[in-house]
């Protein structure tokens, strides 16, 4: 009755047919465009615009990003957006969607035979390993959470180095592989990828100690040293490389610019969080209806919150589950699949991230899950006999499981739809993550490109009350006030975030390119050569230096202009701009005179003091630089300026 489903013919003809439905599934994503932190590693990155210098991306991380505090060392990553540049001829978000998609389909056929390996490891040649298998991948396949990861061009580093993870352990099970250690090859790519693919070498550790060498569990006490030395010559390769890679990477070849670790929060309180944030995947697991681009999970206090002490249940319940399905063969890929998880986990889990969680996180875990969940199933309709009850009984558990890939693949294409645009995606996040004040700020900015400036106010005075401090979101208050010509307001935000901020080039490039919307180019284009000192990459930052370049007036061409319009139309405006131009070229007898001149005409010119006294002070003409300072000081008693010139050329006296 069941033969066809044990025939290679049926499982391939089967596995054609979860990828033609996984296209399908998918097929409205291809337009989505770049989001969030594919900004800075893409349409921001000058780096990838070019292949020419192709091998620089493995010597140097600062190609990867355009943000210095977001350089991680993942030149694979940078060398397939750069080829996805090249091939698109430019930023065109399909070409990117395309590479990554085709990867995703390579998991999927690999999923397979990972899957179908490890349960036949367990039960032999039982006639539902295939089907539970082709269920398995084709769960993995639809299901609603893995779309965070795939319309996500950025997360590509998760899904990449899920698939090297799972190359990996497939090329070790394999003889050929194993025996020529080819299954290192796809284990540095995958570190390469992404820092979490090192999590490779305790998964083969797991794999060996529950399949390879289970009598380590089953008969421990006998032999055991040798039983140790032979895992360790097993996993030896793989336990070296990783490590020597991790460390090296991390500590040699990822730049000191570089902030992934948020000092802000206790570890302690990190890691007690997460207690919380795996419940929160496992929900995401069984039922992906609460999914959010941008999660609104904070850290929890106390430690023994009703949250955190839920979760840490919940985790000793699936160890104690692990535990005890790792003794017994049939049981062992329920062991694998949670160890999986877990060790899948532990990247985000103990080191202190600036996001406490994040849906594309799951992709890499929860292929544990994607093994031990179906074998669970198996497992318990077998213990009870349902297959011998009658074809009733089995097509009732496979119009249940279809319910199931029904609704994930109907649940991927909504989640699609959800990322086909900025403003589509960042209004689920409101309402998702109502309390996350980047959401809000993203929304809002959505708004403002509609150009409805009210609305977009409103969404980012509701994330300045989650967010005070967010140097974007100043620069997004900056620009709104801005386009609402409130000028004066407008300054204040900008500059608030530049000095929030230390590391991105955003805040001084959008101040440069509101400058320049003032045509004050001189002024721009300081602020936009500072923004390249800080990401000599940064791409919009050079587009707009090069705009503005021929506007830009010189200190020479802007001298004449002044000194001719002094001698038809003097006036006090242009006396102290000229001032200020001999002050910035350290021509300070010129500032002094200039000033003198000003005087003239306006002996009451507080200004003119402080810039006489500026100049003295600069050629260590102290008592000259606190007389004027002082006359200054005399005509306006609440100038600041003059007093803090006044205090330099004192405090040099008195020493």
């Amino acid at each position: 009755m069941f033969k066809n489903f044990t025939s290679k013919s049926f499982e391939f003809k089967s596995l054609v047919i979860i990828l033609f439905i996984t296209l399908l599934v998918y097929l409205n994503h291809f337009d989505n465009p770049f989001f969030f932190d594919d900004y800075h590693t893409i349409t921001e990155n000058e780096s990838i615009r070019s292949l020419d210098n192709w091998t620089s991306f493995f010597s140097n991380a600062d190609t990867f990003s355009s943000l210095p505090a977001n350089r991680s060392y993942r030149p694979v990553i940078t060398l397939m957006n750069a080829i996805d540049y090249a091939l698109a001829n430019g930023l065109n978000s399909k070409y990117y969607h395309y590479h990554i998609f085709f990867w995703f389909l390579v998991l999927i056929i690999l999923m397979f035979r990972l899957t179908k390996h490890i349960y036949e490891k367990s039960l032999g040649k039982y006639q539902w390993i295939g089907v539970t298998a082709l269920f398995a991948t084709a769960w993995f396949a639809l299901h609603t959470a893995n779309a965070e990861t795939i319309n996500y061009i950025c997360a590509r580093s998760d899904s990449f180095s899920s698939l090297c993870t799972v190359a990996s352990l497939l090329l070790y099970i394999y003889p050929f592989g194993k025996k020529w250690h080819l299954y290192l090859i796809p284990m540095i790519i995958g570190i390469w990828t992404k820092q979490t693919g090192v999590m490779v070498f305790p998964i083969l550790l797991a794999y060996i100690i529950l399949f390879e060498n289970h009598s380590l569990l089953t008969d421990f006490k006998t032999d055991t040293k040798q039983k140790i030395i032979e895992v360790f010559k097993k996993i030896a390769p793989t336990a070296i490389i990783t490590t020597s890679l991790f460390i090296f990477n991390q500590y040699y070849l990822t730049p000191e610019s570089t902030d992934s670790t948020n000092y802000v929060v206790t570890r302690f309180e990190y890691i007690s969080t997460q207690c919380y944030v795996i419940i929160h995947y496992l929900g995401n697991f069984i039922l992906p209806i609460n999914l959010s681009a941008d999660p609104d999970i904070t850290i929890i206090k106390p430690w023994y919150n009703f949250k955190i002490l839920l979760g840490v249940l919940i985790i000793l319940g699936m160890l104690f589950l692990m535990i005890k399905t790792a003794f017994k063969k049939e049981l062992r890929p329920i062991a694998f699949g949670i160890l999986w998880f877990f060790i899948a986990l532990i990247p985000t889990s103990l080191n202190p991230l600036f996001q406490t969680a994040n849906d594309h996180r799951m992709f890499f875990p929860f292929i544990g899950l994607f093994i031990a969940v179906p074998w669970g199933i198996l497992i318990i309709l077998k213990k009870y006999n349902v297959f011998e009850k009658g074809k009733k009984y089995t097509i009732g558990i496979a119009t249940v499981l279809s319910i199931i890939l029904i609704g994930h693949g109907y649940g991927t294409f909504q989640r699609s739809k959800i990322w086909n645009s900025e403003e589509s995606l960042w209004l689920d996040v409101t309402k998702k993550s109502p309390k996350n004040g980047r959401g809000q700020m993203n929304y809002g900015l959505t708004q403002m490109e509609k150009g409805k400036f009210d609305v977009a106010l409103e969404y980012f005075n509701k994330a300045d009350k989650l967010i005070p401090n967010y140097y974007i979101l100043h620069i997004n208050l900056g620009i709104v006030h801005g386009a609402k010509k409130e000028y004066p307001i407008a300054e204040r935000y900008f500059k608030s975030a530049i000095q929030l901020n230390s590391s991105a080039p955003a805040a001084e490039y959008y101040y440069g390119r509101y400058l320049s919307e003032q045509k004050k180019y001189n002024e721009a284009e300081v602020y936009l050569k500072k923004a390249l000192v800080k990401s000599p990459n940064h791409i919009l930052s050079k587009e707009l230096l090069k705009q503005i370049s021929n506007k830009i007036v010189t200190s020479e061409k802007e001298i004449k202009i002044l000194l001719k319009k002094i001698k038809t139309n003097p006036d006090i405006e242009s006396y102290i701009n000229l001032s200020l131009i001999y002050y910035k070229d350290k021509k300070y007898k010129l500032v002094i005179s200039t000033c003198k001149e000003l005087l003239k005409i306006d002996p009451n010119n507080a200004l003119a003091y402080n810039n006489i006294c500026s100049a003295h002070n600069q050629m260590e003409q102290w008592k000259l630089g606190a007389e004027a300072c002082k006359k200054a000081l005399e005509i306006n008693p609440d100038y600041q300026l003059a007093k803090n010139n006044l205090k330099w050329a004192t405090d040099n006296i008195n020493n």
